[in-house]
């Protein structure tokens, strides 16, 4: 024999809801953010992280190959991480002092050894 469960509207509606809100998050893959971006994205990207570029330039670091990029159709994709890390490799870092002084003391000697 077949029991008879009574429940009210609001348990009910928990119990469903739990199972199937179980069941969802099985199926859900959660996806990361979206990295590709556009010209004009790319170009607002290195001005906010210090690099201006302008549009003509990218336009030529991207025809002799120097920047990564890729083509959709006849638009140009870049990715994120990659224009950011392009960035950081094309700055130079600050001179460091102490490598010009010792240049400038070996200098000296040698003149003084001259004379």
């Amino acid at each position: 024999m077949t029991s008879i469960v009574l429940t009210t509207p609001e348990e009910l509606r928990t119990i469903v809801s739990g199972a199937v809100t179980g069941l969802m998050s099985k199926n859900i893959v959660e996806k990361s953010p979206i990295d590709t971006i556009t010209l004009m994205d790319a170009l607002n990207l290195l001005e906010e992280h210090g690099y201006p570029t302008s549009r003509a330039k990218m336009y030529k670091l991207t025809s002799a190959g120097i920047i990564p990029c890729k083509t959709d159709g006849k638009k140009l994709v870049f990715s994120r991480k990659e224009v950011l890390t392009w960035a950081e490799n094309q700055t130079k870092p600050k001179c460091d002092f102490s490598e010009v002084s010792l240049t400038l003391a070996r200098s000296a000697r040698r003149k003084k050894s001259f004379q």
